[in-house]
């Protein structure tokens, strides 16, 4: 009985934690929440009766992260960009992971050196998975080169600006990412993840084709992690966290009395 409430008192307390990441990254761009999971846990020996297995309790299998849309929110700047739909963006950490990494995080800028990138200094790329950058002059039907004065991302993922007084410049594509199986995806950090062999390979095009999702520029997308929900949740793995821990000290008592 002991080991049973023990075991019960390990998987909520494992819950508490996972509910608390979510509540703590209920701001975080692009993150994602999860969800406990148990299985019950039996005995190998041989039991009383043949064909009835002795419970030793549960434990927790691996979180399931719900990869459900989370609100958009406008901001303004144009390479904010939010994701609607399927899709990944992905991101260069070939030299410090050896993977590409893949985040819904879409807040991006450009660095000294004209690359796009996160605010971690990792370049987006595009589905030829080449850094995308966005020149700070160009020259336009030959004459010679202006600043760069306005930037756009459209719905399929085309990045266009303007020099001078020019008209918009197609400069590059965001790509997307998709997998057969988004759950089983390794987390690295808030909202970012590399591929396993439970996700399968990852597929590579532009928003709005094969099944991708579009791009919506001057946007973030939210956490989806309900705050209320995650309360209610909270509360009840704590009943539950408390309870089992009286439990523990009864049985506890109720052994020690019938040792002496």
């Amino acid at each position: 009985m002991i080991s049973v409430v023990r075991s019960a008192l390990a998987g909520v307390s494992q819950e508490i934690a996972i509910i608390s990441n979510n509540i703590a990254n209920a701001n975080s761009i692009g993150f994602k929440k999860s969800l406990a999971s148990f299985e019950d846990v039996y005995s190998e020996q041989a039991t009383v009766r043949p064909g009835v297995n002795t419970g030793l309790g549960i434990s927790l299998t691996d979180p399931r992260r719900q990869h459900s849309q989370g609100s958009l929110k406008e901001t303004g700047d144009a390479l904010d960009l939010g994701i609607v739909g399927s899709g990944m963006f992905l991101l260069d950490t070939r030299e410090t992971k050896g993977v590409v990494t893949y985040s819904r995080a879409g807040s991006f800028s450009v660095n000294a050196n004209g690359f796009i990138v996160n605010s971690e200094n990792i370049s987006l790329l595009d589905k030829n998975q080449n850094p995308l950058k966005l020149p700070f002059n160009v020259s336009v039907d030959g004459k010679a080169p202006q600043k760069l004065t306005n930037v756009k991302v459209e719905p399929d993922g085309r990045i266009k600006a303007s020099y001078g007084t020019s008209e918009f410049l197609t400069i590059g594509q965001v790509a997307l990412a998709k997998f057969a199986n988004e759950t089983r995806l390794k987390s690295t950090g808030t909202g970012n993840f590399v591929e396993t062999s439970g996700s399968g390979n990852a597929v590579i095009g532009a928003p709005k084709e094969l099944g991708f999702g579009s791009i919506q520029g001057g946007s973030l997308e939210n956490s989806n992690t309900e705050i209320s929900n995650e309360l209610v949740r909270l509360i009840r793995a704590q009943q539950a966290f408390n309870g089992n821990a009286k439990m523990l000290e009864a049985e506890s008592k109720a052994t020690d009395q019938l040792m002496r």
